[in-house]
């Protein structure tokens, strides 16, 4: 079958009977015979017709022998965009399917093509084909034997009526397409365009100025559920007594409904809400027309998950993730608000600020897994000791603080925080462990130590950190005396900021020995500070507060850098080789990717690995994955790894098995007890025997006397360090020794 001009007419035959074809072809050609009869018949169908017009159409016939082959050129003539006018079927067609089947396949794809089913007597009946095919406009039925004339009218009929159809198709589509044009301006009349109400995201319902429903959307009926015949009575206030039992407040939305004329040009913007928790948003206006109030459009929008959402934000934004109590944001408000309530009733309240003692350490070495669920465990008991109007707050890492409120004297507060360290008293079971966990508590009383949230937290923290000074577990009130040692402590973090800009940080090495060869093979990189007013500083007067304050990061950093800069510098002047031990912190391995920090300091220094020792305490490196991993990394480097501090720590030995470690350090406060606590010197020949087991290293730090040297070779300790050796020594004393080692002297105050 060839294409054909869109303005031609296809009719398909389908009939097993190729005289049948033919002879549809003679009777659908246009002969002068037939013109003149046709044209009156046409004219007794439709009325008068152009005189110049043909009246029987130009028709482009195909043909098929099976249904199934009919089918198939239904099916290409649309993807051709030319499909049939008219098809006429017959009744019988075997082997294949018969007239019905192919009739049910045909409107499967076009549901527009006329069809005229060709019929013998014999074949089915109307009521017969109705009931396999439906009553359908576009079917008629053809008794054989059937005549010309009879052919050509059904043809020029059918066909005819397909054109109205498809220009009645076409100017709808038009029309659909017009009114999608003027969308956006019809959209203030949404009674007018249903489609338009369909289409919209929010419910909507129209109801007219005599309480009558006009329109609405299946938006609306969903979002209220509403049953179908309150819809179809029209009734509008039967559908708001349905609509208010669903509310809290209802009064609002139902006087709006008996509204009768009075305001009714008014809009209006709330919102309403459900007893199950939902939240409409409402929006009506009045509807007009030729600038006449004729009804109420009511636009109701779900926005139940942005109200959530917005609590959710608020909630978090005002509370701790972690714990759920009220965050620093929260606790201003609340204290402010205490501040108010004391004014009007001349009360008191205190703010207590609470630290978890040495919960770093708890960190370090169980994890900040295990850290978290006792802080968790902190906040869930702390809560049973407060009161409905008191307030528990987490400000953030371990600090914690409480506002008891309407006190009638200073003194209430001691009951309360005795109640506060009862919680403290049994052990938190976590991991299978049981962590002793205590806290240091400051006190601040309104109105005597502030008038204002920022005063009173500052006082209560200043005392808190007072009672951690006293060993912890305590509590100390706020003194006036305390805020000038909390201005000191700032200046001196200032004055530490101010150290690394102006290079105000230098470093000391203090040598490491080899008790067999006597040689200095390593030295300790130690941290001194020359303050412009204190002078030289050691790491004891400011480490602690560099750890609290996170200045450790950019200190140890400089530490690394500078120390793998100056082991550079002496091996290309020509001094013997040795490894330089830096020290490295928890914080830096929380904080920074150490691993990625020592390839930046040994590529910059052009440093061999082999020379480079790192030093970890036992506390920052067991039980924590990270730390274990980034070691494994460091040792691959080629960078030697040393615990140090070894036995004051919180480990279990058998770790020591699965850390890649090269050496042990001996703390030195076991070495200072040698011959005078035998429990040290156990610990010590434990240590090393332990260490030889394992193929480690062993350095004793600490070595100030002969007794003290003597025991540890005894012992075969292999290293050592102290003042027996040498004091930590500058660049210029460390470069000396190592040029002539000779002159390592044993200090003349350790002698004796």
């Amino acid at each position: 079958m060839s294409l054909v001009n869109q303005t031609d007419l296809r009719i398909l035959i389908v009939d097993d009977n190729p005289d049948i074809h033919n002879d549809f072809k003679k009777i659908l050609t246009r002969d002068v015979a037939t013109q003149t009869y046709l044209e009156d018949i046409e004219k007794k169908i439709f009325g008068e017709t152009d005189s110049d017009k043909t009246l029987l159409p130009q028709f482009h016939i195909d043909t098929a022998s099976q249904g199934q082959e009919g089918v198939n050129a239904v099916e290409i003539a649309l993807k051709e965009g030319n499909p049939y006018a008219l098809a006429f079927v017959d009744i019988r067609m075997p082997p294949g399917w018969n007239g019905i089947e192919t009739i049910k396949h045909i409107w499967q794809l076009d549901p527009d093509i006329q069809i005229v089913i060709c019929t013998a007597y014999s074949d089915y009946s109307w009521e017969e084909t109705i009931n396999e095919l439906g009553q359908k406009e576009n079917l008629l039925i053809l008794k054989k034997p059937f005549d010309s004339i009879a052919v050509r009218q059904l043809a020029c009929a059918l066909t005819k009526k397909w054109q109205l159809v498809q220009d009645a198709r076409n100017y709808t589509n038009k029309l659909k397409q017009e009114v999608q044009n003027q969308t956006s301006s019809l959209q203030k009349s949404l009674s007018l365009v249903k489609a338009t109400l369909e289409s919209s995201s929010d419910g909507i319902l129209v109801i007219n100025n005599q309480g009558n429903i006009i329109d609405y959307n299946q938006k609306f009926v969903g979002m209220w559920g509403i049953p179908r015949d309150f819809m179809t009575d029209k009734n509008a206030m039967q559908l708001c007594e349905y609509m208010m039992q669903q509310l809290e407040n209802p009064e609002l939305l139902l006087n709006y409904f008996k509204e009768n004329g009075s305001d009714l040009d008014s809009v209006r913007i709330d919102l309403i809400k459900f007893k199950d928790g939902k939240v409409f948003e409402y929006y009506i206006q009045p509807q007009k027309l030729d600038q006449q109030t004729v009804g109420r459009v009511m636009d109701f929008r779900d926005i139940t998950k942005r109200i959530m959402l917005e609590k959710n934000l608020e909630h978090q934004a005002t509370h701790d993730a972690l714990t759920g109590l009220p965050n620093r944001v929260m606790l201003h408000e609340k204290i402010r608000q205490a501040i108010k309530n004391s004014e009007q009733d001349g009360s008191y309240f205190a703010l207590l600020f609470l630290d978890l003692d040495r919960f770093k350490l708890i960190n370090d070495s169980l994890s900040h897994a295990v850290g978290d669920e006792v802080l968790k465990i902190a906040s869930s008991r702390l809560q049973t000791t407060i009161r409905t109007e008191d307030t528990l707050s987490r400000l953030g890492g371990d600090e914690f603080v409480i506002i008891f409120t309407h006190l009638k004297h200073e003194n209430d507060v001691l009951a309360k925080v005795n109640n506060l360290q009862k919680v403290f008293l049994e052990p938190f079971a976590i991991d299978k462990r049981n962590i002793i966990v205590n806290c240091s508590i400051g006190i601040s009383i309104y109105p005597k130590d502030g008038n204002s949230a920022d005063v009173l937290l500052r006082n209560a923290d200043a005392a808190m950190y007072r009672a951690k000074e006293q060993h912890g577990n305590g509590f100390e009130f706020y003194k006036d005396e305390l805020n000038t040692q909390s201005l000191a402590k700032l200046e001196q973090e200032m004055q530490m900021r101010q150290a690394l800009v102006r290079n105000e940080f230098f470093l000391c090495y203090q040598p490491q020995i080899n008790l067999k060869d006597g040689k200095i093979m390593a030295a300790e990189a130690l941290l001194r500070w020359k303050h412009p007013e204190k002078g030289i500083l050691l790491p004891i007067d400011f480490i602690e507060l560099a750890e609290e304050t996170g200045l450790i990061i950019p200190i140890g950093e400089w530490v690394l850098r500078q120390a793998c800069k100056q082991n550079k510098i002496w091996q290309d002047s020509g001094l013997p080789p040795i490894r330089v031990a830096v020290n490295i912190t928890a914080q830096q391995f929380s904080h920074q990717d150490v691993v990625k920090l020592v390839k930046d300091a040994l590529q910059e220094s052009q440093l061999d690995p082999a020379y480079l020792e790192l030093e970890l305490t036992e506390n920052v490196i067991v039980s924590n994955m990270d730390i274990i991993r980034a070691m494994t990394e460091l040792k691959e480097l080629g960078v030697t790894v040393a615990i140090d501090d070894f036995g004051t720590g919180y480990s279990s030995l058998s770790y020591l098995k699965k850390i890649p470690l090269d050496r042990l350090k001996i703390d030195s406060s076991f070495i200072q007890h040698i011959q005078s606590a035998n429990d040290d010197e156990v610990i010590i020949r434990a240590i090393i025997a332990m260490a030889k087991n394992l193929n480690l290293e062993v350095l004793a730090e600490g070595v100030e006397t002969q007794n003290q040297l003597n025991f540890l070779k005894s012992h075969e300790c292999g290293d050592v360090q102290g003042y027996y050796f040498s004091k930590p020594l500058n660049r210029e004393e460390l470069e000396s020794y190592l040029k002539n080692p000779a002159n390592l002297e044993i200090a003349e105050t350790e002698k004796e």
